[in-house]
């Protein structure tokens, strides 16, 4: 079977899928970093991180942004767009510019949590 939709459409089941998984994201300020807005999952796992100074939001690759690539087969800029969009509608973060980290371990949000 071959099933085709428009970008719009695939935005809308991508959002979908972000919201079920990562929209209940609890906000948690550090000491150590006052001008970043840290998004912790129940596990207590920082998913994003909104640096405020900068506008960028950087997004936890291994928890979102592989699976979102790997799941819908998009790009980094086609991913980039739709997070900017998720990030507007459903964290009211807007003008951001969402960012694929690396690695969680590149930017120590281990020590975040601890």
């Amino acid at each position: 079977m071959d099933i085709q939709v428009n970008e719009h459409q695939l935005e809308r089941v991508v959002i979908k899928w972000l919201n079920k998984h990562f929209g209940n994201l609890t906000q948690k300020k550090h000491k150590d970093h006052p001008n970043s807005v840290f998004y912790i999952n129940s596990g207590n796992e920082v998913i994003m991180e909104y640096d405020q100074e900068n506008w960028d939001v950087y997004i936890n690759y291994e928890h979102i942004w592989s699976k979102v690539e790997s799941l819908f087969h998009l790009e980094y800029d086609d991913i980039k767009s739709i997070m900017k969009v998720w990030l507007e509608e459903d964290y009211k973060l807007v003008g951001v510019t969402p960012l694929g980290e690396l690695s969680a371990a590149n930017k120590g949000w281990k020590r975040i949590t601890n």
